[in-house]
């Protein structure tokens, strides 16, 4: 019995010395953002209002670099385009943002309903992988009609399904 007891606290002391340093918690904040996003498209010109609320997240390592921030989003927004005065409800949307910070360079993960427009067919739901530096979309699941607008070049071209 005083052999299982020794080789027990062995082991438990072992494993406490093999374990990486606990990195410290992460910090919360909460962010909000009123943005508008506006410009010509192949329908017209187009201004997208832009309401943004979100719970932040920033996690550390051990040496106290940030290593991902994550940010549980939502939105209520409006599209206009402004040579009609068509307007549509964009939202409620509701997604998780994480950008991660490997050494190959950041990336951006977004998962959930990003784009939800009232009235219509048009969604932005699933999981894309962005690389921030350029803009490239380097994995997609799910329809991405804004995300690949942007990628191209345009967010607000990724709206003229509903005006045409």
């Amino acid at each position: 019995m005083k052999r299982v007891i020794v080789l027990t606290a062995a082991v438990l002391m072992s494993a406490a010395v093999a374990l990486p340093a606990l990195a410290a918690a992460p910090q919360r904040d909460q962010v909000a953002q009123n943005q508008i996003v506006q410009g010509p498209t192949s329908c017209g010109l187009l201004r997208w209002e832009i309401h943004l609320t979100g719970d932040r997240f920033r996690f550390f390592d051990s040496d106290g670099q940030l290593v991902r921030v994550q940010v549980h989003i939502t939105e209520d927004n409006t599209i206009t385009n402004l040579d009609t005065a068509e307007t549509y409800r964009e939202g409620p949307d509701n997604f998780m943002q994480t950008t991660l910070f490997p050494d190959e360079g950041p990336l951006i993960v977004a998962t959930g309903l990003a784009a939800n427009v009232q009235g219509a067919q048009l969604k932005d739901v699933g999981r894309v992988v962005i690389n921030p530096l350029t803009g490239e979309i380097v994995f997609t699941a799910g329809q991405h009609p804004l995300r690949e607008a942007q990628e191209a070049g345009n967010v607000l071209e990724g709206f003229c399904a509903l005006f045409d």
